[in-house]
C-alpha cells in the first residue's frame, strides 16, 4: 500500500509541475548553429570552450540522437514546419524555379505547411527572427514573423559586409549601428534588441510571451572571424586532426557520452567527385596529418581556427543573451532549444577551397597571407578532414545520411519545465520541435492556412520525454540528393551516395554499433529488406523522387469555395466493377467519383464531413459521366447527360492537401471505399471545370 501511495504522489507532483508550466506560457528561443559538428561543443567533447552552450547543456536535457535532414535548408524547413522537408517543399534545396522532380522539390516552403511563428502568433505570441532564412520566397514576414534582421536569400553571406543583411518588414528603420560589423555578433545584438522590444511592450501593459528564432550562419563557409579570436585558437589546431580526434573521443568517454558501443572510427573517405574539387583524394580516406608538408599544415590549422572562432563568437553571444534573460527574470520560463542543422561540412576535399564553391580553387596560404585569412574580403572553407574531426567519432559529413551527416546534438533547457538534466538517447528529429513548442505553449496547429488545408504535423511532442517519460517508437526517415536512411528502433538502414563502394542498402544496429562500423545487412537480410520497404513507403507518402513521380501523380486544380463540374468517360470489363474514377483530396476536404460494385457515387468531404449522392446502378460497361457541385452546394450526378442522383451538400471550404488522382485514390479516402481502390478499365476525357487531365499523366494506377 505504501508503494502505491508513493507512486500516486509522484504522479501528482509531475502533474502539478506540468500544470504550473502550462499556466504561464513560456517564452521560446530556438537557436540553430550552421554546420556545427557532432562533437564541436565542449559539452560533447570539443577542444574549444563553449561555456554558454555548456551551461544550457548542464542544466537541460542533452539529446545524443537528434536527426536532421543532412543539409541546411531541408533541415530548417523541417524544424520550422514540423514536417519532413519534402512535405514542406524543400526536399533538396531552395530555388526560385521548382525542380521538375515534383512538389517535394518546390524550392520554397509550400502553401500547405505552417511555421512555428504561424502557430504561435495566433496564440498571442510576438514573433521575431534573426539570421539566415534559407527557406525561399516569400520570406519570414510572410510566414508569421513580426520582425526580422538577417538575410533572406542565399545560403551564405560575407560576415564582414553589412549591406548583405536587411531589416524587415520593409520600411523598418534599423535600430542598431556597428563600429565594426561582424554578422555573428550583429545577430546577437539584434536578438537582444528584439528581446528588449518585447520586454518594453510588456512593461507598457501589452503582456505577451515571445518567440525568437536565432538562426546563425556561423560556422558555414566562408569561414571568417576576427583575427584576435583566431589567434587565440590556432595553436590548438597545429596538433592536427588525428591527435585531436583521439582526444575528443577520450573526452566523450570521460563525459559519459560515449560508452562501449561506440567505436573510434577510421578517417572517413572523401566522397567521389572531380579531382580538383576533391584535392586529389576522390574516393580515398582523408590523409594522415603527419604526411602533409609543414606549410600545408599551417594553412589548414588557420582554416580550422577560423571555424572554431566563429563558434566561439556564437557562444559568447549566447552568454550575453542568457545573462540578459536572467537579469530580466525571464530565463526560468524561457524554453530554449539549441542544435545544429546538419553534420559538419566536408566541402569538398581535405584541403578545403577558396572562393565560390565548386570552382575547384584551393590556395595554399603562406607567410603574411596566413595573417589575413578569415578577414574582410576573404573566402575559405576548411575541408573534409577537419569536418571529420568535427563529427568525431561518427562517419561521414553533411550531405550524407550516415550518422555524421544527419545526426547532431540538441539541448533543451527550461527550468520551469522541471526537466531532469541528463543525456537522452531516444532517437528524435528536428521536426519534433514545432509540436513540442505548440504543446508547451498551448498553441493549436491549424487545419487550414489561407484557405488551403494544411499537411498534418509529422513530428511528435517531446514533452513526455522531456519530463522523464517516453514517446512512441516510430521510423525516422531521411533522403538528400539520393542518399537515404531509415532509423527504426535499434536499427538503421543506409543507402550511400557518391561512395567508392557499391550502392546497396547497408544495415547497422545502432544500439550495439553507435558509429556504424559494422554493416550487418548480410547477416540480417530480412531486417534490411523490411527497413528498405519502410523507406520506400515513406518516400511514396512524402513524394520523394524517384519513388514518387509527380508527372504521374500530381494534379491540383483549385476547388476551394468553387462550383465544380467533373467529367470523365469510362469503359469497364464488367458491369459490377468497384474503384475510384477520379478523386481529389482526402478524408478532410475533397471530392470523389467512384463505383461500388457497379453503383456510381459522387461524394464530397467538408471539414471531414462526408456527403454522398444516392448510389446509381450504372448497368453498362461504358458511359459519359458528369458530377456537378453548384454554387449553392447542390450535388448532381449525370450519366450520358441525364441526371440520375442528387443531394444537398456544400462548397468545399479549403484546398485539399492531396492531389487529383485518376483510376485510384493514392491518398486518404474521400469516400467510404478503402484507398487506393484501383479501378479496372479505361478512364479518359477527365476534366475539372474545363481543365483536362489524362490518365497517363495523372496515374495509370490499375495497370501498375
Amino acid at each position: 500500500m505504501r508503494v502505491i501511495v508513493v507512486k500516486l504522489l509522484e504522479t501528482l507532483i509531475v502533474a502539478l509541475f506540468a500544470t504550473a508550466a502550462y499556466a504561464t506560457p513560456p517564452n521560446v528561443l530556438v537557436i540553430l548553429i550552421d554546420d556545427m559538428g557532432y562533437s564541436d561543443p565542449s559539452f560533447m567533447g570539443g577542444e574549444v570552450a563553449t561555456p554558454a552552450i555548456d551551461r544550457l547543456a548542464g542544466e537541460g536535457v542533452r539529446f545524443t540522437q537528434c536527426y536532421n535532414s543532412a543539409r541546411c535548408c531541408p533541415s530548417r524547413a523541417s524544424l520550422m514546419t514540423g514536417l519532413y522537408p519534402h512535405q514542406a517543399g524543400i526536399g533538396s534545396f531552395t530555388s526560385s524555379r521548382p525542380d521538375p522532380k515534383g512538389p517535394a522539390y518546390l524550392g520554397r516552403l509550400n502553401d500547405e505547411c505552417v511555421t512555428i511563428a504561424e502557430v504561435l502568433r495566433p496564440a498571442g505570441y510576438r514573433t521575431y527572427m534573426v539570421g539566415k532564412w534559407h527557406m525561399g520566397d516569400p520570406g519570414p514576414i510572410a510566414r508569421g514573423f513580426d520582425e526580422f534582421y538577417g538575410f533572406v536569400h542565399g545560403y551564405e553571406q560575407d560576415q564582414w559586409e553589412p549591406s548583405r543583411y536587411e531589416r524587415l518588414p520593409e520600411g523598418r528603420t534599423p535600430e542598431l549601428a556597428f563600429d565594426r560589423f561582424y554578422a555573428t555578433d550583429a545577430f546577437t545584438e539584434y536578438a537582444l534588441e528584439f528581446i528588449h522590444q518585447a520586454r518594453a511592450a510588456n512593461e507598457a501593459g501589452e503582456d505577451k510571451p515571445w518567440f525568437l528564432y536565432l538562426a546563425h550562419s556561423a560556422a558555414h563557409f566562408p569561414v571568417q572571424a576576427p583575427k584576435e579570436t583566431v589567434d587565440e585558437l590556432v595553436e590548438a589546431y597545429r596538433a592536427g586532426w588525428d591527435e585531436l580526434r583521439r582526444a575528443r573521443f577520450e573526452r566523450m568517454q570521460a563525459l559519459g557520452l560515449a560508452d562501449d558501443t561506440w567505436t573510434f572510427t577510421e578517417r572517413s573517405v572523401v566522397p567521389v567527385d572531380r579531382d580538383d574539387i576533391a584535392n586529389g583524394y576522390s574516393g580515398e580516406p582523408n590523409p594522415a596529418w603527419s604526411t602533409l608538408p609543414a606549410d600545408r599544415r599551417e594553412d589548414l590549422a588557420r582554416r580550422m581556427a577560423i571555424y572554431a572562432a566563429m563558434l566561439t563568437h556564437a557562444d559568447r553571444g549566447l552568454a550575453r543573451i542568457i545573462a540578459d534573460l536572467e537579469a530580466g527574470g525571464e530565463l526560468d520560463n524561457t524554453i530554449i532549444f539549441l542544435m545544429s542543422d546538419n553534420g559538419a561540412c566536408y566541402e569538398w576535399g581535405p584541403f578545403g577551397f577558396d572562393g565560390p564553391s565548386r570552382e575547384g580553387v584551393t590556395k595554399l596560404h603562406t607567410g603574411d597571407e596566413l595573417e589575413t585569412m578569415g578577414g574582410p574580403g576573404t573566402y575559405h572553407a576548411y575541408g573534409s578532414a577537419w569536418a571529420n574531426l568535427c563529427n568525431t567519432p561518427l562517419r561521414m559529413y553533411k550531405h550524407f545520411t550516415y550518422e555524421g551527416g544527419n545526426c547532431t546534438p540538441m539541448v533543451v533547457h527550461w527550468p520551469t519545465g522541471s526537466f531532469e538534466s541528463r543525456w537522452e538517447r531516444t532517437p528524435v528529429h528536428v521536426m519534433d520541435i514545432l509540436p513540442t513548442i505548440a504543446d508547451a505553449c498551448g498553441a493549436a496547429y491549424p487545419d487550414v492556412r489561407e484557405g488551403r488545408a494544411t499537411t498534418p504535423v509529422e513530428g511528435t511532442s517531446l514533452m513526455p520525454l522531456l519530463r522523464g517519460g517516453s514517446i512512441a517508437d516510430r521510423p525516422i526517415a531521411s533522403e538528400h540528393n539520393g542518399a537515404r536512411s531509415l532509423r527504426h528502433g535499434d536499427w538503421k538502414a543506409v543507402w550511400p551516395e557518391r561512395m567508392p563502394w557499391e550502392q546497396t542498402w547497408e544495415l547497422y544496429n545502432i544500439a550495439d554499433d553507435r558509429t556504424e562500423t559494422r554493416n550487418v545487412a548480410g547477416e540480417h537480410p530480412e531486417i534490411a529488406e523490411s527497413l528498405a520497404a519502410e523507406w520506400t513507403a515513406w518516400a511514396a507518402r512524402c513524394k520523394v523522387y524517384p519513388v514518387y513521380d509527380h508527372r504521374v501523380y500530381e494534379r491540383r486544380p483549385e476547388i476551394a469555395g468553387r462550383a465544380l463540374v467533373i467529367e470523365a468517360t469510362i469503359k469497364l470489363p464488367t458491369q459490377t466493377e468497384s474503384g475510384v474514377i477520379v478523386a481529389q483530396g482526402g478524408s478532410t476536404h475533397g471530392y470523389a467519383l467512384y463505383l461500388d460494385r457497379g453503383r456510381l457515387v459522387f461524394c464530397t468531404r467538408r471539414e471531414g464531413e462526408l456527403t454522398t449522392t444516392p448510389p446509381y446502378t450504372l448497368g453498362a460497361t461504358g458511359a459519359q459521366l458528369r458530377a456537378m457541385l453548384d454554387a449553392d452546394g447542390l450535388m448532381t450526378l449525370f450519366v450520358d447527360r441525364e441526371p440520375v442522383a442528387q443531394v444537398e451538400g456544400g462548397l468545399i471550404p479549403a484546398e485539399p492537401a492531396e492531389p487529383l488522382d485518376i483510376g485510384a485514390d493514392e491518398g486518404t479516402a474521400v469516400g467510404t471505399y478503402d484507398a487506393p481502390s484501383a479501378l479496372r478499365g479505361e478512364v479518359s476525357h477527365v476534366s475539372v471545370n474545363g481543365q483536362r487531365f489524362e490518365r497517363e499523366a495523372a496515374g495509370a494506377h490499375s495497370e501498375r
